[in-house]
């Protein structure tokens, strides 16, 4: 039955994490999480693990520009039962950069999951996203219905709609290549102080990131300037902010939300920054996703990174949704030792 509940925080009492990269040995309540460096063709995809490592756990992908210290106030609350697997996507966090000369697509994101499923040997997935996350584990979702048995979309479900979809594409291509011009003369980023590599990270998505958890999304973002000391630069891939190219079709998006069986959670935010964009179609979305009998909307108060600025009614939210909906076998697909990282 799909149900919507909008929900405001009163009192809200912040979790007294540690924001530390040094190696920890695996448990079931890790506060920093096991760092893990998964091998892919053309590096490594880097992350961290919350919770259980002798079981399957759940597949946690960060927005655009993030990385998967997005998630760490959120998972360390809803590790008791099941792991989460929190990757930073290529060019992001610590995660390898793509090749020179090619561009990062969406789809590749989505093929990323598929060789994650198969790298662990995972005979299902779950799957958790914010934003771009939130996307890429939809599409794979509506692609590979049979293989997904669970899906949690925090702050976003499809790729954008565009009517102008041809010149949209022919800006953002134009803009790539300057972004990798640009990589290719630059031997190190602008360089900023801390304090404007945190306001630069609170300023963006409107102010989304409450400065206070800031530094969860700069620890895996910056590295020490060598040309100018006491300043940062950003080490994400430059070529991400040329964003994506627009090629997902309604038409075809509909009839794969229809085709969704899995229990699905959508965590929108009312100080809202991706569903007011594209509000039609992404309705059209969740109405085709409603159609499975099991799928919820919860409209929690926040902005668009409300899971990492208030992380605890939507613990509670994302715990009752697991307890109702977390049938599946976890037995095979736990960590490999091979990927716990010393960092």
């Amino acid at each position: 039955m799909f149900r919507q509940g909008r929900l405001l925080f009163s009192m809200i009492v912040k979790p007294n994490f540690k924001n530390s990269t040094n190696f920890r040995s695996s448990t079931a309540k890790q506060l920093d999480g096991l760092e893990i460096k998964i091998p892919v063709p053309w590096g490594h995809i880097a992350g961290k693990w919350w919770g259980p490592t002798n079981i399957r756990p759940i597949l946690a992908i960060h927005g655009w520009q993030d990385n998967c210290g997005t998630f760490n106030t959120l998972l360390p609350l809803i590790t008791q039962d099941v792991g989460f697997l929190a990757i930073d996507l290529p060019g992001h966090g610590y995660s390898s950069h793509i090749p020179d000369g090619f561009y990062y697509h969406i789809t590749n994101y989505v093929i990323l999951v598929q060789r994650l499923v198969d790298y662990f040997k995972w005979p299902q997935v779950s799957l958790l996203g914010h934003s771009l996350g939130a996307w890429t584990a939809f599409l794979y979702t509506i692609i590979n219905p049979q293989n997904v048995d669970l899906l949690i979309c925090l702050d976003g479900l499809k790729p954008f709609t565009d009517d102008e979809i041809l010149s949209t594409n022919s800006k953002r291509i134009s803009k790539f290549l300057e972004y990798e011009k640009l990589k290719k003369e630059n031997t190190e980023p602008r360089a900023y102080t801390m304090e404007e590599i945190k306001q630069k990270i609170c300023g963006s998505f409107g102010g989304s990131v409450a400065y206070k958890h800031s530094n969860h999304l700069v620890e895996r973002n910056v590295a020490p300037s060598k040309c100018q000391p006491g300043k940062y630069y950003f080490t994400r891939d430059p070529r991400l902010k040329a964003t994506e190219l627009i090629n997902w079709r309604q038409k075809d998006l509909v009839p794969g939300a229809r085709g969704v069986r899995c229990p699905v959670f959508l965590g929108k935010a009312i100080d809202d920054h991706y569903y007011s964009k594209d509000e039609k179609y992404i309705q059209e979305v969740v109405d085709a996703l409603k159609l499975s009998g099991n799928c919820e909307l919860h409209t929690l108060e926040g902005t668009h990174h409300f899971h990492l600025n208030n992380p605890e009614v939507l613990a509670g939210l994302i715990k009752k949704f697991l307890e109702q909906h977390d049938r599946s076998d976890r037995r095979v697909g736990g960590i490999k030792k091979e990927i716990i990282h010393t960092l």
